[in-house]
């Protein structure tokens, strides 16, 4: 949380900032615009005051889960799920002490969840994809657990198609360092 904040993952910069130099710009605040901007993508602001069931995937210490419960309103139930007991600790006790009642936390698998098909209006997960050893089962199941018509919001870290232009050996190095200095299994590409 020191460095990261409550949110464990980058933020967004529009263009003007990215011109005037992305590191002007408060790295916390800049999670929060990023999540606001993650919300209108995917139409999750229109939601605001509904009574709606959230997933979130991958929630880490549970500031997403939080700022999405505090800002679609106490009629929400927005569920964080993680893989750390820890996280699951810490996102409870932050729920507690900032009032939010309406978000919970859970230890659970993402590629294995124990909910039961159909059980939730939107399914969010932002930069867990990336962790996921197997990416199909991990779509698979949020799919399975988005109810039909649903709303499906995710970013992810991916990688390039290399078929056509193949990697530099600089993009070769970059790749290499995130997948064993991040400990991150491989990044898939929307082509491949």
């Amino acid at each position: 949380e020191y460095y990261w904040g409550e949110h464990i993952h980058l933020g967004y910069y529009n263009k003007e900032e990215m011109e005037a130099g992305y590191k002007k710009k408060n790295f916390i605040q800049a999670k929060y615009d990023f999540v606001d901007e993650m919300m209108k993508l995917g139409g999750i602001d229109q939601d605001v005051g509904k009574q709606v069931k959230v997933l979130d995937v991958g929630c880490g210490v549970g500031g997403t889960s939080r700022y999405l419960a505090k800002n679609l309103g106490p009629k929400a139930e927005v569920t964080g799920i993680t893989l750390s007991p820890n996280q699951v600790a810490r996102a409870q006790e932050l729920a507690v002490e900032q009032d939010v009642p309406n978000a919970k936390f859970t230890v659970m698998n993402a590629l294995e969840m124990d909910f039961p098909d159909n059980s939730f209006d939107i399914v969010w997960a932002c930069e867990s994809g990336e962790h996921m050893p197997d990416k199909k089962k991990y779509i698979e199941e949020m799919m399975r657990v988005l109810k039909p018509g649903g709303k499906f919001v995710m970013a992810t870290w991916c990688q390039r198609d290399d078929r056509t232009v193949p990697f530099t050996e600089k993009d070769k190095r970059d790749l290499k360092f995130l997948y064993e200095e991040w400990t991150h299994p491989y990044f898939i590409s929307i082509e491949a």
